[in-house]
C-alpha cells in the first residue's frame, strides 16, 4: 500500500496533505556547552511532532488480500479482521474503481457497460468487504460488513480522516466508530464519495470499526493515522522560508480569512493564475473542463497524476503570495515548475517537491 507521509512542528497550525490539524507538546534541546574542547559540534535537536500518514491502497493490486497493515512512518503495525453481513465473505480486499472486468461490480465502478458509480473516477484502490459468490464473481459484497482494525503496536494513534465510497444511496450507510463511539458517517445526500471527519480524535484504546451498512455497498479510502513523534533534525538550518501550509489548510472553510493576504479569490480561474492547466484530469468532479475550475475547486480534486499536481499547485501558490507565509518559493517559481510539468516534465517529482514545501510549518491560524 502506498503512504502519504508528512510531520508537523509543535507551536504552530499544523498543515496536512489531506485534512488539518494540530499538534501540541514541548521541544527537547540538548545541551549546547560551545567551550568543550575539541570544538565538538551541536547535537541534533530532537522535536516532539505529530506525524500523520495516509493509506490510499494504491500500491496494492486488485484483488490483493488485507489482513494486517505496517505503516513504517509512524512506527506502527495493526490488524484488519472483517465481520461480513448477509453472506458476504470474512475477507477484505482492494477494489479497483477503475475497472469493470474481472470481477463486475457496477457500484463501486465508474468505467464499463451498467456501471453505477461515475463519482468514483479517480478514486483508484478501496477497501471492500468481499462478494459472497467469491471476489472473480462479484468483487464487493452487495451487503456491507464491518472492518476491525485492532492490535495496535503504538498506544498513541489518532484517526484524523477517512473517504466513504459508494455511500449515495442511504443516509448513514458508511460510519466510524473508535471503542464503540461513533465519531463520523455518511449523509446520502453529499453523493457517493464522501469525506468522513471525526467529531473528535481520541486515542484508539482497543479497536476501530469501519461500517457499511447491510443496506448499502461499497468500501473505504484515505485512512489518515497520526501520532506524536520524536523527530531529529540537524542544527541550523537555512535561513528564511521553512513556512508552508497545505492544500487542505486552504481548502478549509474556516480558513478564508487567510485568502485575503493573498490577493486571490477562491473563485478566480486557475488558468488565470497559473497560465495553463493540464489538458485532462483524472476526475474532473464539478463536471468542468480543467480551464472552467476556480482555485477552490482544484483544491477539492481527488485522486493523483495531475489532480494532485493541481492541488499541490494551488496551495503552494498561496503560500508565496500570502503576506504571512514565509514560503521558500516565489510565484513565478511555482507556475515555472508548474508550467514545465504538465508540458512534459516529471508530474510525480514535482507534485513531491511542492508537497515537502507546502507541509512545512504554517504559521496561519
Amino acid at each position: 500500500m502506498r503512504l502519504r507521509f508528512e510531520h508537523s512542528r509543535l507551536g504552530s497550525a499544523c498543515a496536512l496533505l489531506l485534512l488539518a490539524g494540530c499538534s501540541g507538546g514541548s521541544v527537547l534541546e540538548p545541551d549546547r556547552d560551545s567551550s568543550l574542547e575539541g570544538g565538538i559540534p551541536l547535537a541534533v535537536v530532537a522535536s516532539v511532532e505529530e506525524v500523520c500518514a495516509t493509506i490510499d491502497f494504491e500500491s496494492l493490486a486488485h484483488g490483493d488480500l488485507v489482513a494486517s497493515m505496517s505503516v513504517p512512518e509512524l512506527e506502527l503495525e495493526f490488524n484488519v479482521t472483517v465481520w461480513p453481513s448477509n453472506g458476504g465473505l470474512s475477507t477484505a480486499r482492494v477494489y479497483d474503481t477503475d475497472t469493470m472486468s474481472p470481477p463486475g461490480d457496477p457500484f463501486l465502478a465508474w468505467a464499463g457497460a451498467g456501471s453505477t458509480c461515475p463519482e468514483c473516477v479517480g478514486s483508484g484502490n478501496v477497501l471492500v468487504v468481499e462478494d459472497g459468490a467469491g471476489f472473480e464473481a462479484g468483487g464487493a459484497s452487495d451487503f456491507g460488513g464491518t472492518f476491525f482494525l485492532d492490535g495496535f503496536s503504538q498506544p498513541d494513534v489518532r484517526i484524523r480522516g477517512l473517504t466513504a465510497v459508494g455511500a449515495g444511496s442511504f443516509d448513514d450507510s458508511h460510519f466510524m466508530l473508535i471503542d464503540a463511539e461513533p465519531l463520523a458517517s455518511s449523509v446520502a445526500s453529499a453523493g457517493v464519495v464522501q469525506p468522513l471527519t471525526p467529531s473528535s480524535e481520541p486515542v484508539i484504546q482497543s479497536f476501530v470499526e469501519l461500517v457499511v451498512l447491510s443496506s448499502a455497498q461499497g468500501g473505504f479510502d484515505d485512512l489518515m493515522l497520526c501520532r506524536m513523534m520524536e523527530v531529529a533534525e540537524e542544527p541550523g538550518g537555512s535561513e528564511g522560508g521553512s513556512e508552508g501550509c497545505g492544500f487542505s489548510y486552504w481548502k478549509n472553510p474556516k480558513h478564508g480569512a487567510s485568502w485575503t493576504g493573498t490577493g486571490l479569490s477562491p473563485n478566480s480561474n486557475v488558468v488565470d493564475v497559473l497560465g495553463g492547466v493540464p489538458a485532462t484530469l483524472a476526475k474532473p468532479e464539478q463536471g468542468l473542463s480543467p480551464a472552467e475550475l476556480t482555485l477552490a475547486q482544484s483544491l477539492d480534486l481527488r485522486g493523483s497524476g495531475v489532480n494532485r499536481l493541481l492541488r499541490e499547485t494551488v496551495a503552494a501558490m498561496l503560500n508565496a503570495e500570502a503576506s504571512g507565509v514565509d514560503y521558500d518559493l516565489s510565484s513565478g517559481q511555482v507556475a515555472d515548475l508548474f508550467t514545465t510539468a504538465i508540458a512534459g516534465g516529471d508530474v510525480k517529482a514535482t507534485t513531491k517537491t511542492l508537497a515537502q514545501y507546502n507541509n512545512q510549518v504554517c504559521p496561519l491560524d
